[in-house]
């Protein structure tokens, strides 16, 4: 893309490569043209797009019912990726969110007062329409007769014992997993516990001795001597239900008395892939046995002496599950056993799950210690309707739930060439823009704030380029927008903090400059400035009337505001010089709806929802990510996908390191 200086580049060649950065090739192969892009044969009416809207419309049996549904898009090892909240109102709920066009399910929690089920959903067409009966909603069926415990305000627990002896209690209540760490274990180490509920006591095990913690009287005691591997094992879980202990070791499994130490069934575990060792077992509310190993998490059908394991978890999980439990919502916990380990979430059914913390300290194994139904915490601090552990602001009446795009964690990408009208050479690495945006809404699903947050992943070109954007709503409606950055006075904001000379549209100066917020020549930039911004509305929003995928972001290329390059098929805001559409390779037509894009269908810009790893200088998208020819062919029909990391989707010597 840097054709016009190439002339500039010719004379200076011996000191440019002396002194560029070693680390980035800005040197195109001589094979390594724009030539597979400019092949492409790209059907007019196809506009690059790789996110889609998306309309959820649940309902309640009961028009009472309020409940809260957290949604969660699945990746390819059935990690569940969080993208927003809502919540029912008089048994309803309609919302819109953003999805890859890939997307084939997404999975769903919903809490009604603290309960909580889960559930998977295929994705078809554009819209879910679902009514929950009542199997699906949740029920407590714990019960306990122990009447010391808190009846205003329980605190669920999870406990964690590891092989350093150290003992820790896990506030999965909350939702922010804090680990409180508690006297180190009697005996030393252990790598198995399990809790009694009904006791209140935490069984762990030392060598051969089974020992007992007092979750009351905060005191250790030796429960019984010896166990039938006469040694330490991996897995333990106590039965509610029955009161016995469940211990296992690679393929075998005894259960045992704890009272007295008996065995009672010796059991043989078949089914379980390599490598058998590690891991925990967990027993669920409805006495269904979950094992997991170092090869995943399995599901045990116990017949007589045996137990039949069925894989539940994907065979790609980059972590190795060592520690199990189970809540009083059902939900299944896991942990993994390195000196950083992870406290993760896992469906039962179909594996998806997702990190919920990170700590500095080992986890051999985790217990469960449930709240009862009636002493969970309903309080509501702000009076909102949403209770605190369900509300994202639990502290602020005119706020409730967020939804994000693309999710909570992760990074959309906008990938701009910025010779328009004239081409470029592909590679989209001239300036490429992180995001992330986040809808604040009410407690009636209402938008009262909306904030971007971007970071310059690319800057590569030699132009000193601005970006904006259009958000699809009429600026009459907005209060304020805080957070541009005006660093070269290319442009002018009303009182308001829009885009002056834009009519009724609502433009947002985002920079004037990409060089004043991360460092040039960079084209996979991991620690670029955040800019942040926010647009506070003068009344609540109806969701309804703010379509995500109506955003129109755009560059304006080198100091010259009027010269602007926008997604495929996206409108020009009013500063924009339509004297330059049709011109050169642009083939542009106001009257068909047709923006930015060359008599080849081919795009100055791509909005890709997920973030994107540039291709080298000079190296056209098609050479790095092959299958993007595929996709844009198919009209978006096939490998929707293209920008992952899958097998043969890439060569990543034609992408930035």
């Amino acid at each position: 893309m840097k054709k016009l200086r190439h002339f500039i580049l010719i004379s200076f060649c011996i000191s440019f490569l002396a002194c560029q950065d070693q680390t980035l090739d800005t040197t195109p192969d001589n094979t390594d043209d724009a030539s597979s892009f400019e092949k492409l044969n790209v059907d007019p009416d196809f506009n690059y797009k790789t996110a889609e809207g998306f309309e959820i419309n649940f309902s309640e049996e009961s028009t009472d019912i309020s409940a809260v549904y957290t949604f969660f898009l699945l990746d390819d090892s059935r990690q569940m990726i969080e993208i927003g909240k809502g919540r029912s109102i008089e048994g309803n709920l309609y919302m819109k969110i953003t999805l890859p066009t890939s997307t084939q399910k997404i999975y769903v929690q919903r809490s009604e007062m603290g309960l909580v089920r889960g559930a998977s959903f295929p994705i078809s067409g554009n819209t879910l329409e679902h009514t929950f009966n009542a199997e699906e909603i949740p029920s407590n069926t714990q019960v306990f007769s122990n009447n010391t415990r808190i009846s205003s305000g329980c605190t669920e627990k999870l406990y964690a014992v590891n092989g350093n002896g150290e003992f820790y209690w896990i506030n999965s209540e909350s939702g922010d997993y804090e680990a409180t760490q508690l006297s180190d274990l009697a005996g030393g180490s252990s790598i198995a516990c399990a809790v009694d509920r009904e006791n209140r006591i935490v069984y762990y095990n030392t060598g051969t001795t089974l020992r007992k913690y007092d979750i009351d009287a905060q005191t250790f005691h030796v429960a019984q001597q010896g166990n039938p591997f006469n040694g330490n094992y991996p897995r333990m879980e106590y039965n509610n239900t029955n009161g016995l202990l469940y211990i296992a070791k690679n393929e075998d499994m005894y259960i045992i008395n704890p009272l007295n130490n008996n065995v009672v069934s010796t059991i043989d575990i078949v089914g379980l892939e390599e490598p058998v060792s590690g891991g925990d077992m967990a027993i669920s509310l409805d006495g269904t046995i979950y094992m997991c190993c170092f090869s995943g998490l399995y599901r045990l059908e116990v017949t007589g002496n045996t137990a039949n394991a069925t894989r539940i978890s994907a065979e790609n999980l980059p972590f190795q599950p060592t520690s199990m439990a189970i809540d009083r919502n059902d939900r299944l916990y896991l942990a993994t056993n390195d000196n950083n380990s992870q406290v993760i979430e896992m469906d039962k059914f179909d594996g998806a799950w997702v990190v919920r913390e990170t700590y500095n300290h080992k986890i051999n194994d985790l217990g469960s210690l449930p709240c009862a139904a009636d002493e969970l915490d309903q309080t509501d601090s702000d009076g909102d309707g949403v209770i605190d552990i369900e509300d994202d602001y639990p502290n602020d009446d005119t706020k409730a739930t967020d939804i994000y795009t693309p999710s909570k964690l992760g990074w959309g990408s906008y990938a701009f060439e910025d010779l328009w009208p004239r081409k470029g050479d592909y590679d989209y690495n001239d300036l490429v823009v992180n995001y992330r945006y986040t809808g604040v809404h009410n407690s009636s699903n209402e938008l009262v704030e909306f904030k971007l947050s971007y970071q310059i992943k690319s800057l590569v070109g030699g132009y000193h380029n601005g970006f904006g954007i259009e958000i699809p709503i009429d600026a009459s409606l907005i209060s304020s927008v805080t957070g541009s950055k005006q660093t070269l006075g290319l442009t002018t904001l009303n009182a308001k903090g829009l885009e002056d000379g834009q009519a009724s549209r609502s433009v947002i100066v985002v920079f004037e400059d990409a060089y004043h917020h991360t460092t040039a020549g960079n084209c996979n930039n991991q620690n670029s400035e955040l800019l942040e911004l926010t647009v506070v509305f003068n009344n609540p929003v109806a969701s309804s009337s703010f379509d995500m995928t109506a955003l129109n972001p755009f560059i304006f290329t080198n100091g010259v505001r009027s010269r602007e390059v926008h997604l495929a098929d996206k409108a020009p805001t009013e500063l924009a010089d339509p004297g330059l559409f049709q011109t050169e390779d642009d083939n542009s037509d106001a009257n068909e709806s047709i923006y930015y894009k060359s008599t080849e269908n081919h795009p100055w810009a791509i909005d890709i929802i997920h973030s994107f790893k540039p291709p080298r200088e000079g190296r056209a998208i098609t050479l790095g990510y092959r299958e993007f020819g595929n996709w844009a062919e198919s009209r978006g029909v096939n490998k929707r996908d293209w920008y992952k990391d899958n097998s043969g989707y890439r060569d990543e010597s034609k992408l930035c390191n």
